[in-house]
């Protein structure tokens, strides 16, 4: 996720058009379109890939005095009003640089999405999801389900925004996609310990229960109780759940799990992460990781890509 520019948009969690139904992104510009065929959009030319239904990738090529028209583009594919003129902004202040370039320039679009850009006789784009290649994540470690794509979340326990998906968007996940065989789920360590002093000690915890195979108990439990009180006990925590507490309290002594927790964390920057939670569905990053709908929009999207890469 290394970007030549950081284009900065400030998008917010809003319903995304990419990964949403097709439609959509067509009424955003008021145009009727079908996925795979080329239409004129303005003074230049648009085409849309799909992914089961979904508004998977955008192609734009047109004049590159028509930014307006571009702007609208970028847009209706991130599910942002505001992108368009913040794109025109930054399109004049860097055009000569990204000409100079002369091949095609990556930025990002927020903190979810790719821009792909190239200037010549034309402006040409591509606007689609980040993605990342399923080798670049390490093994499951902290596994549930048994089918459907892999959800995996890089979390830290201190963070009040993770604490926020574990107690009131993961209950809903297990039930409604993790148990009904649609998605499976991996949790993965992230503290932010330059913000959250604590957070390495927890994560070390919670991998002393899941030597004891309570990991999800643990971790219910933890941030259960970092939500009514910062200072846990983390052996009476243990002991509450039924682990064999000097087992578990040689195992945090020790800091048993130190190259798990660290290895983890070096992942997690080596793909570019900045903050917590970050949710990837198969290997797209996820913009919303509190709205549900997103994450079956998303899990279609990963489930339909696996298809067509296996035919």
């Amino acid at each position: 996720m290394r970007w030549l520019i950081a284009l900065l948009l400030s998008l917010g969690l809003a319903a995304a058009e990419i990964a949403a139904p097709l439609p959509a992104f067509f009424r955003a510009l008021k145009i009727n379109g079908t996925a795979g065929k080329p239409l004129t959009y303005g003074r230049g030319h648009l085409q849309v890939d799909a992914l089961a239904g979904r508004l998977y990738k955008v192609r734009f090529v047109g004049p590159v005095d028509d930014l307006e028209d571009a702007g609208r583009v970028i847009a209706a594919a991130v599910g942002a009003p505001e992108a368009k003129d913040a794109f025109v902004r930054w399109f004049r202040a860097n055009r000569s640089a990204i000409a100079a370039q002369g091949r095609p320039v990556r930025v990002g679009l927020g903190r979810s999405y790719a821009l792909e850009l190239a200037v010549a006789k034309d402006l040409r784009f591509e606007v689609a999801p980040l993605e990342v290649p399923e080798a670049a994540f390490g093994p499951p470690r902290h596994l549930l389900g048994t089918r459907g794509p892999l959800i995996r979340e890089y979390s830290d326990f201190y963070c009040p925004y993770c604490e926020r998906l574990a107690l009131q968007v993961f209950p809903k996940l297990k039930a409604e996609l993790i148990e009904k065989g649609l998605a499976r789920f991996d949790y993965r360590h992230f503290p932010l310990v330059e913000i959250h002093p604590d957070a390495a000690r927890a994560a070390l915890a919670s991998e002393c229960a899941a030597e004891q195979q309570r990991f999800w108990p643990y971790h219910d439990a933890l941030f259960a109780a970092l939500a009514r009180d910062r200072s846990v006990n983390y052996e009476a925590l243990a002991g509450k759940l039924g682990l064999d507490r000097n087992r578990f309290s040689a195992c945090l002594s020790e800091a048993r799990y130190q190259k798990v927790v660290d290895g983890m964390r070096a992942e997690a920057e080596r793909l570019g992460l900045s903050g917590t939670p970050t949710v990837f569905v198969g290997p797209f990053l996820l913009p919303n990781p509190f709205d549900l709908e997103s994450y079956r929009n998303y899990l279609a999207m990963a489930a339909a890509q696996k298809t067509r890469a296996n035919r």
